[in-house]
């Protein structure tokens, strides 16, 4: 059974939970989520921690065990909602 933790929410938008970087200094930045825990992070966040192999996600208090290679653009700019989609997805397969 997968479990999800909840998408974090106690972030700012407008900046990379990992490395802080705003958006107003980099509009090029763009975030990637994971479909195991969903937490948001940038892209050379995720290329510089993920590249080398599978690691725990770097949100703490997150325990999911991420690889670079699931990371994806969120569709939604609400993660609730992107994972909701996903979920559903899931389940119209079965």
């Amino acid at each position: 059974m997968v479990t999800f933790s909840e998408p974090s929410q106690h972030f700012n938008d407008d900046q990379c939970p990992v490395c802080k970087t705003p958006l107003s200094w980099a509009p090029h930045l763009k975030f990637l989520v994971n479909p195991e825990c969903y937490h948001k992070m940038c892209e050379d966040c995720v290329e510089r921690h993920f590249s080398a192999g599978p690691r725990l996600c770097l949100i703490p208090g997150c325990t999911q065990t991420l690889r670079r290679n699931k990371f994806r653009e969120p569709t939604f700019a609400d993660l609730a909602v992107e994972r909701e989609v996903d979920i559903r997805k899931r389940v119209a397969k079965v």
